[in-house]
């Protein structure tokens, strides 16, 4: 009885993995090409969430639509069109699955690739669209379904649908070829199987991304890797990342990928020539400064990883090297440098600050200044004990040390009053706690620009056109770029924190689309 009992259960487990593997469909990103270079999965149902398109006022404005579209369609039609606008999976797309966006020199046409939940869904969703001659009656090709509309050609079957974006009968013959191919790869062949891809789908951001050098034009890539060791090709590094809109923010987080060694070992020496910035000088910055950068210098790391450039090695005589690399070397901390002022009248203001060991430096600056090259009407005259001026027809530029720090700015007020802590300082800035642990933090203060006399005296000039631009970017506070170890990131800060970024953008283009309507009925 025992003995039955086990064979039956054992037919029955065979039974249900057969039914299973007969069963399972292909996953839907194995038809991405395998030599994609540029590919970004988007998040549509996160990106709807944030913009409010969930909202009670977008769904009156739903209704609205459906019911001046009833009138002038016939009730199967109207039916169906109903069902998908109240809920988009019915269209037999998966909308909850991510996106597929990609670029491919096999597959050289732009490409949106999606997931079919319902393929008889997706069947009668495109019947209505070919009844309401939108597209064309559905065909069938080799192992899929395809229609052709706009210059664009849509292939589906029981798991994958792809838009194509083509031209001409020639072009489409030749992509519809492709695409039994595409529908016909396994993980093994596709993108699937690369580690940047599989590092791209880890990111947990609305849009992720992954660009291969690869993807820039040969020209470029050359110029992109002159000087570069022998061993280290641009086309072996893939850009990760993620573009994400949060409350107040847009964030772009990227970082580099390879699995060349050689450029593994070049990021890491790249890693090793930047520290933290201790923001020792963000002090002597007013809050108002229009742009400012900080990055913590491992002087004597970074004239390492240049001596493996050959231009710079070409550029630095053997007579000449240790000096450069003392002078390197002399730098060891903070560098923080700051846009102060913009005005009509003069060159814009500014100001920097370095930690340095001692001032060699400068000194040697001082005494080689016969060899750089100066031109008439330039020169470099010592003030003081580590105290010059490089004085130009147009302005001077004041620099020295004081209490080993290397200062550098073309303000005399500024340079009369190096070293002191401005009444309201950087510290009081709107991206002040941004910059903790970075090893680099850019930050340009919209706030602060579009305070500025002259950005005011054009915006009074402007018309409605500019006055809608100067609205929108009065929603900025701050853009910032940092790099904290292998990650770097961009950031868009708005001055409201409790809204989403990309709700405030849709708010924004719903008003002005409002005022464009006004001003077209007022002419």
């Amino acid at each position: 009885m025992a003995k039955k009992t086990i064979s039956r259960l054992s037919v029955l487990a065979v039974l249900i993995v057969f039914l299973a593997a007969c069963s399972k469909t292909s996953e839907y990103t194995n038809v991405i090409p395998a030599d994609a270079s540029v590919v970004a999965s988007i998040n549509l149902k996160s990106l709807a969430n944030k913009a409010g398109l969930d909202d009670k006022e977008n769904e009156a404005a739903k209704q609205k639509v459906l019911e001046a579209l009833k009138s002038g369609m016939n009730a199967a039609t109207f039916q169906q069109l109903e069902k998908v606008m109240k809920n988009p999976g019915e269209s037999g797309i998966d909308v909850e699955s991510p996106f597929y966006v990609f670029s491919s020199s096999s597959f050289p046409y732009p490409t949106v690739v999606g997931k079919v939940n319902n393929e008889d869904n997706l069947h009668a969703s495109l019947d209505v669209m070919a009844k309401e001659q939108i597209c064309q009656p559905i065909s069938e090709a080799d192992g899929y379904s395809f229609t052709t509309m706009n210059g664009g050609l849509l292939a589906f079957n029981n798991s994958t649908v792809l838009i194509v974006n083509v031209s001409g009968t020639t072009q489409t013959e030749k992509a519809k070829e492709a695409i039994t191919n595409l529908l016909k790869q396994t993980a093994d062949n596709s993108i699937v199987k690369s580690g940047a891809f599989q590092k791209m789908e880890k990111q947990k951001s609305d849009i992720n991304f992954l660009a291969s050098m690869e993807a820039i034009p040969a020209t470029y890539r050359n110029q992109i890797s002159m000087g570069l060791p022998t061993e280290v090709k641009a086309e072996d590094i893939t850009l990760v990342g993620g573009l994400n809109f949060e409350k107040g923010k847009i964030a772009l987080k990227t970082e580099n990928y390879t699995e060349n060694e050689a450029v593994k070992a070049l990021i890491k020496k790249q890693m090793e020539s930047f520290g933290k910035a201790n923001n020792t000088f963000v002090k002597y910055f007013p809050s108002s400064t229009l742009m400012f950068f900080n990055v913590g210098v491992k002087g004597e790391g970074l004239y390492n990883l240049l001596s493996e450039n050959k231009e710079f090695r070409n550029t630095v005589s053997i007579a000449k090297a240790d000096e450069v690399k003392e002078l390197f070397g002399s730098f060891n901390g903070d560098i923080s440098a700051g846009l102060i002022n913009v005005t009509m009248n003069s060159a814009p203001t500014f100001m920097m600050y370095a930690d340095v060991k001692n001032g060699n430096a400068l000194e040697t600056i001082y005494k080689n200044k016969q060899s750089l090259g100066l031109k008439r009407g330039e020169d470099i005259i010592q003030l003081g004990k580590d105290e010059y001026v490089y004085k130009t027809k147009g302005m001077n530029i004041f620099f020295g040390i004081k209490d080993k720090q290397m200062y550098a700015t073309n303000d005399e007020l500024l340079y009369k009053n190096v070293g002191k802590a401005a009444d309201k300082s950087i510290k009081e800035a709107p991206y002040a706690s941004d910059m903790k642990g970075k090893n680099i933090f850019v930050a340009i203060n919209a706030e602060a620009i579009l305070d500025l006399p002259v950005v005011k005296m054009v915006a009074g000039f402007g018309g409605q056109e500019v006055k809608t631009y100067i609205e929108l970017a009065n929603k900025v506070s701050y853009l910032s770029m940092s790099s904290e170890g292998e990650i770097s990131e961009i950031d868009l800060c708005l001055k409201d924190k409790d809204v989403n970024a990309l709700k405030q953008i849709v708010d924004f283009a719903k008003q002005f689309a409002g005022m464009q309507l006004i001003c077209k009925q007022t002419v």
